[in-house]
């Protein structure tokens, strides 16, 4: 079976995934999360989504990683060894985190210096805009006229944008001026793969030079320009790089397809990477874990396509 994983970045998870990461984590490693991620066992964070303390970026991305972190130790067990990993944004270093088998403290070490350096560098209200419709050369005078930046391209006409919050206010506006199908304002707090992250970049970057990390074990097909990369060092140079400079998503998924997989997985959360994938290779047998009320739904799904 020629088999590709995907890791979905942030903006999908949900109260359900809380429950799934407080059920599959044991005692040690709740008390490593408690020092990372203490909003997670606080008694009100049942009313985390008011204060959307669940997408502020210091939280998601930590979390993400352990959600995607014990998905992938229950999935590995059913499958055989993927061709490929494929990660948008942030879960392309999750990839890397388990080519490379991280345990799971030294990846949510990785992961939350990532998020902490990018926090950082956060001074005033900022995120990313989604805008579907427009082609490149409205784009970039849109980019030019608001002071935003081109963070991932998704297709031909599908983009999403960061910046500052009230100039993403502006660049909505003027999108939908030009005619542009749909906007929407993403439940992410800093503007990811934008210049405006160059100074965590350079600290992830002297951080992971200070390491040493595993040898890769399953290669990665990148959202910087498709490349397939299955070297270490490769990985951290790409995965810095990543952290101010825009991703091609269209690009990755591009080069999927013409490894030709027989089946693609989508870890989650959510299921919105799946639904991309279907349709640009709609006859090929892809689904999400959220697709599914548990993995043994996932299991029964895998065993029929095989």
């Amino acid at each position: 079976m020629n088999l590709i994983i995907l890791f979905s970045g942030q903006g999908l998870q949900s109260q359900r995934h809380i429950d799934e990461v407080l059920k599959v984590t044991s005692e040690h490693e709740q008390s490593l999360l408690k020092t990372v991620l203490p909003e997670l066992f606080a008694n009100d964070f049942d009313n985390a989504f008011d204060n959307e303390t669940l997408f502020n970026n210091k939280v998601a991305q930590p979390f993400i990683y352990t959600l995607q972190y014990y998905r992938w130790q229950q999935l590995r067990k059913l499958i055989e060894k993927p061709i490929a990993f494929a990660g948008y944004s942030l879960g392309e270093i999750n990839a890397f985190c388990y080519s490379s088998q991280l345990d799971f403290e030294a990846g949510l070490t990785l992961i939350n210096h990532r998020a902490k350096f990018m926090e950082e560098e956060v001074s005033e209200s900022s995120g990313l805009l989604a805008i579907q419709g427009l082609h490149n050369r409205e784009l970039k005078n849109l980019l030019l006229e608001t002071d935003t930046y081109l963070s991932i391209k998704i297709n031909e006409d599908q983009f999403i944008i960061g910046g500052h919050t009230d100039n993403l206010s502006q660049a909505d506006k003027l999108a939908q001026s030009l005619g542009a199908r749909n906007t929407q304002l993403l439940k992410v707090s800093v503007p990811s793969h934008t210049k405006m992250m160059q100074k965590a970049a350079e600290k992830f970057r002297e951080y992971t030079d200070s390491i040493t990390l595993p040898a890769m074990q399953i290669p990665i097909i990148s959202a910087t320009d498709g490349i397939k990369y299955n070297n270490t060092n490769q990985g951290l140079h790409i995965l810095s790089s990543q952290i101010d400079h825009s991703l091609d998503w269209y690009a990755c998924m591009e080069n999927i397809k013409e490894y030709q997989p027989s089946m693609i997985i989508e870890i989650g959360p959510g299921n919105a990477l799946s639904k991309m994938i279907n349709n640009l290779m709609p006859h090929l047998p892809c689904r999400s874990w959220d697709d599914f009320r548990n993995s043994d739904g996932l299991l029964e799904w895998i065993l029929k396509n095989s």
